[in-house]
């Protein structure tokens, strides 16, 4: 999933931003407020490893704490339950696609149009067997958590608003209708065709989505 028009982000940004500002005498709250940060990394690097092995559902507290070794409820400290935990792995892993649509448009060249964009977004980063786990895990799980599924819902909305304004610019002649049947194509195509393409689909899902979109665009003209 990506975001078009997100700011530079880093896997951490959103539970950094989360962390309230802590006052101190020196540098000991400073510091305090960095372990904080650095522990709650090392738990989700726990638990994402965790979802590669075994999927969320067979991921519990316990397996997060072997894999660090440490107890616990040390997790249950920082995170206070499983859907909190699940949460900012969701948050995590919505960053990470929207840092992939960042770099595709901060290489951009000011007067490219948008398939030099389409161009930019599959090269950034080619879909690998981890980030297709973990996203398909996330979805998943949206099934069963509110929470998750706002999460998502909120990163596609934002993913096909962004199409969207693009879209408009740079063909203000097409239709309303014609722009949203555009956009809800162009979109799924980008956040889907990775995935097909690292399971192997018959076809160059992605040369095929590209060839795909190219036509769509046709259609605005």
């Amino acid at each position: 999933m990506v975001n078009l028009f997100c700011q530079p982000l880093s896997a951490s940004c959103s539970l950094r931003e989360g962390l309230p500002a802590i006052a101190g005498i020196g540098g000991f709250a400073v510091g305090r407020k960095n372990l904080a940060v650095e522990r709650r990394e090392d738990i989700l690097d726990a638990f994402e490893q965790c979802i590669l092995e075994r999927g969320i559902e067979g991921s519990s507290f316990q397996n997060i704490a072997q894999v660090l070794g440490m107890d616990r409820k040390i997790i249950s400290h920082y995170f206070g339950n499983r859907e909190a935990l699940v949460d900012a792995m969701t948050q995590r892993i919505v960053d990470a696609f929207d840092s992939r649509m960042h770099e595709a448009l901060v290489n951009l060249a000011p007067s490219a149009g948008f398939m030099a964009l389409v161009d930019a977004f599959y090269g950034a980063e080619e879909a690998t067997e981890r980030t297709e786990i973990l996203w398909t895990e996330i979805v998943a799980y949206a099934t069963r958590s509110e929470s998750v599924r706002d999460r998502l819902r909120q990163s596609y909305d934002k993913l096909f608003e962004g199409v969207g304004e693009i879209l408009k610019r740079e063909y203000p002649q097409a239709s309303e209708n014609q722009l949203q049947t555009a956009v809800y194509i162009v979109g799924t195509l980008l956040d889907r065709s990775p995935a097909l393409e690292w399971i192997g689909v018959k076809g160059s899902p992605i040369k095929s989505a590209k060839v795909a979109i190219a036509k769509v665009l046709e259609s605005l003209e």
